[in-house]
């Protein structure tokens, strides 16, 4: 449980006792607030929640409710969803299936391409493995491109990945270019009939210009169908910041937080779909095996925060 579910849990006991008025209402709404900004929900973000609950909740007519812990998640929990609800869902699952069904009426194979962004440290490559397992799994033959072609071990450690998983991966030598080796990938998955390119990417930050150009380059020459980025859950407020701007470098078509299962706070998985415009949460990694890559379902997360 994160510390945000656990603060919610003692919120919602404490104000239970509170009488329902309007006093007593703005007082709980402020305190709900802050919980949100000392769990790293972004400043935005948590204001923005606070002030649709004061809409919603300020001069309506409560006696349906016994007290204001029964109160606030009724009004409090769509407010939730909608922010953290993408304008546009995504499916990657039925994405490759729908796409399958397009490719066996073309004369030439159309796999879809997986770009996968990120900084250094995120869980980049142990989440590519955690996918590429879950869609043999669904039946859909993979390639991955080790494009990492800057970090020293990054190519030995995706091989490591497809070997023990069962997928096809095509690498190049450290310091060739990045972009070259996904080509090729993709080449390689149109000749051979796959369902899914996969490219692993150097991690970088933002600030570093000579690697975000290289990162656009790839995304040039490849034209991914989706382009993904990797946050780590532990990095707060941070990670939504890095959401922000590698959105502004490549358009975004989703997001993963990884090492969900080690986060303190929790609140940065409420920020990043809001500050990136609604780029959609697709997967949270919940544990070290391959298996431990769960589908993000806003209302499930919402539902359990404030149970």
């Amino acid at each position: 449980m994160s510390a945000l579910k656990k603060r919610m849990n003692v919120f919602l006991r404490k104000v239970s006792t509170y009488e329902i008025n309007e006093k007593n209402v703005r007082t709980a709404i402020r305190e709900f607030e802050l919980i949100l900004i000392s769990n790293d929900v972004s400043l935005t973000v948590s204001k923005e929640i606070s002030r649709k609950l004061k809409t919603k909740m300020l001069g309506k007519r409560a006696k349906r409710f016994s007290d204001l812990s029964k109160m606030i998640p009724v009004f409090a929990k769509p407010i939730i969803t909608e922010i953290i609800s993408p304008k546009k869902p995504l499916n990657l699952i039925e994405e490759l299936k729908t796409n399958r069904k397009k490719s066996t009426h073309l004369t030439t194979n159309q796999p879809l391409v997986f770009l996968f962004l990120g900084i250094n440290g995120t869980g980049k490559t142990t989440t590519i493995a955690k996918l590429s397992y879950m869609l043999k799994k669904e039946g859909f033959r993979v390639v991955l491109a080790s494009s990492d072609t800057f970090r020293s071990g990054a190519q030995e450690q995706l091989q490591i990945h497809a070997d023990r998983i069962g997928v096809k991966i095509i690498t190049g030598k450290y310091g060739s270019d990045s972009a070259a080796v996904a080509y090729d990938a993709i080449a390689h998955a149109k000749a051979k009939y796959a369902d899914a390119v996969i490219i692993d990417t150097s991690g970088r930050m933002a600030v570093n210009r000579d690697l975000m150009e290289e990162m656009k380059k790839i995304y040039r020459v490849t034209e991914p169908d989706y382009t993904i980025l990797i946050v780590d859950a532990l990095a707060g407020n941070d990670a939504t910041e890095q959401a922000k701007d590698f959105h502004k470098e490549v358009p975004l078509d989703g997001i993963i937080l990884a090492k969900m299962d080690a986060d303190t706070r929790g609140g940065a998985l409420i920020s990043v779909t809001f500050a990136t415009g609604g780029v959609p949460v697709l997967y949270l990694g919940t544990g070290q095996e391959y298996e431990d890559l769960t589908p993000f379902i806003p209302k499930n997360y919402v539902d359990q925060l404030l149970e």
